[in-house]
């Protein structure tokens, strides 16, 4: 899909706003993601520019998102910083160059559907959380950091250092949650200001930056003083430790695009596959000048998309604000470290915090993410992800084998689990939802067992409203029931089976009252539930959908003995 020239600049203003304003944000965020990599900020800047560009010329072709701002992820930090010295500075082109590679393999063949099939989302949850901690543990001395050291070590210049952190920490966390709906770059620019304006008049230690000239360079391995062996096993290393971060990179870049697609005001749908596209592209870009991975970051994002942005040309004037830093490096020299402290100790605080999202995925899933996190956090990014997927393996197999399955069988289900899951040829899903002949239970059902949620939402009139069995929030309007089925579709092998269903027809609605078996799989097991449904239509729209679980007696009369039934 090509984006025409009226489309592109219809919206030019707000998107020179928008990008503007997270262009401002993104100063002290990347400065300090670049401070957690080891990597210099220059280089950080650099990139971040760079992505933002390249982010805007594949989204004319093929849009992955429309609002995201590519950029270095905080998620990615620690990763690149043991990336750094595992291999050394001067061999991280080439490890990147690695991840360019595969991640360019996985959009080719569309992998990211089989990754995150094999990283469960709670793990996922769970290395963030232990990425979280490391950042946040790496910026808390900045908080308390001062210009001149003394025999004691709470002397007045500390003091003074500790107090402003307090002060502005609490300022942030309260701006943050207060405008993170409508202003979230807010709390983001007043710390940044406010410290800067003190710096004037209070001694605080600065942010110190390194002038690191652009400079293009093929990103070719550099292997010093090694044996033939020792430099296969370290290519061998590089390979796996590129595997990961690419595999990190997609997944964070997925879990993004969801969040944009929600917050989009014009709910687009977001083709990740094409993200994907546009990561690989400026990856392979960066490398050349020793830059660092990128994706579209879900902190420049979320302001990007509340700051007004409709299109990625809102990525270009974000890319202008941070060339003027390029352009003048001694506007850093004035940001306080402990301004920074408070930035990102809140971003690993909120990575942590969302481990809390796990509860409703159930106990196992809960402790899973939370052992995933320590490991992550105690043994690093690489070796506790794969110490945890292999214990989650191990489970699941004595899981399997109490439910007296073969290996045959439990091999046969770990392939089928990569599986796409069409339960029916698309086109003739279109056909069937399409044709009016086709009772709107049918379509209904056909649309949720093939996960087709454009189709699904063909059926809802623009005003309809949906009370969900396994909620007590009323959905109301299609934006809301769009998302709502879009967090249900994550279920593994979900399906519903129509059994019983009764019809009547009045003042000129049609209703739809029955049970439908509702099945899908849960950390290896099968679930299933009996939805009792309610389904009005008017003019073949569901304009009213109402559902609840089956209770375990369907009435009070199914409880008494058969002596007194006859009476009811």
């Amino acid at each position: 899909m090509t984006l025409s020239f009226d489309t592109i600049f219809k919206h030019v203003k707000r998107d020179a706003l928008a990008g503007t304003v997270t262009g401002i944000m993104a100063v002290p965020l990347s400065v300090g993601i670049c401070l957690m990599s080891d990597y210099p900020i220059m280089t950080g800047l650099y990139t971040v520019i760079f992505a933002g560009v390249v982010s805007f010329i594949t989204y004319l072709f093929k849009p992955g998102n429309y609002t995201g701002m590519p950029g270095v992820a905080a998620g990615l930090a620690p990763a690149l910083a043991l990336g750094i010295v595992t291999f050394g500075m001067e061999n991280m082109p080439f490890v990147i160059f690695i991840t360019s590679l595969f991640q360019m393999i996985a959009w080719r063949f569309r992998l990211e559907r089989y990754i995150l099939r094999l990283v469960p989302p709670y793990l996922v949850e769970g290395l963030l959380a232990g990425v979280g901690l490391k950042i946040a543990l790496k910026f808390i001395p900045f908080l308390y950091d001062i210009e001149h050291e003394t025999n004691v070590w709470l002397n007045y210049e500390r003091e003074i250092v500790i107090l402003l952190s307090i002060i502005s920490f609490a300022a942030f966390v309260w701006l943050y949650k207060s405008y993170k709906q409508s202003m979230p770059a807010l709390p983001y620019i007043v710390i940044t200001f406010t410290a800067v304006v003190i710096s004037f008049f209070l001694p605080l230690p600065k942010i110190t930056i390194d002038d690191v000239p652009f400079q293009l360079a093929l990103p070719l391995p550099h292997f010093t003083d090694l044996s033939q062996l020792e430099i296969g096993l370290m290519i061998l290393k590089m390979i796996g430790f590129a595997m990961m971060l690419g595999t990190i990179d997609i997944i964070e870049q997925v879990m993004s695009n969801v969040a944009i697609e929600k917050m989009d005001s014009l709910e687009r749908k977001c083709d990740s596959n094409n993200s994907l596209l546009a990561i690989w592209i400026a990856n392979i870009g960066a490398t050349f000048f020793g830059g660092m991975t990128n994706l579209d970051g879900l902190a420049k994002s979320t302001t990007n998309t509340v700051a007004g942005a409709v299109t990625k040309l809102s990525n270009l004037f974000t890319s202008l604000v941070l060339l003027i830093f390029v352009l003048f490096p001694q506007l850093l020299a004035y940001l306080p470290e402990y301004a920074l402290g408070i930035i990102m100790v809140y971003s690993g605080w909120k990575m942590i915090a969302n481990i809390a999202h796990v509860k409703a995925e159930g106990k196992y899933a809960l402790i899973m993410s939370g052992i995933c996190a320590l490991l992550v956090w105690e043994m690093g990014i690489f070796e506790g992800l794969l110490v945890v997927l292999f214990g989650h393996a191990i489970i699941q197999y004595i899981f399997m084998k109490r439910l007296n399955k073969s290996n045959t069988e439990i091999w046969q289900q770990f392939k089928n689990s990569f599986k796409e899951q069409n339960h029916a040829n698309s086109a003739l899903q279109e056909g069937l939802v399409s044709k009016k002949a086709t009772p709107i239970l049918d379509k209904f059902q056909i649309a949720i067992n093939s996960h087709n949620l454009d189709l699904l939402m063909k059926l809802y009139c623009d005003n309809a409203i949906l009370m969900p069995a396994f909620s007590t929030n009323l959905r109301r309007g299609k934006a809301q029931i769009r998302a709502l089925y879009k967090d249900f579709f994550e279920k593994d092998n979900l399906s519903i089976s129509v059994y019983q269903v009764n019809t009547q027809v009045a003042e000129g609605l049609k209703i739809d009252n029955g049970i439908y078996i509702m099945k899908w799989n849960k950390d290896g097991l099968e679930k299933e539930e009996h939805i009792r449904f309610s389904l009005a239509i008017k003019k073949g729209k569901i304009v009213t959908d109402h559902s609840s679980i089956e209770p375990k007696y369907s009435s009070l009369v199914d409880k008494l003995p058969n002596a007194y039934k006859s009476d009811y």
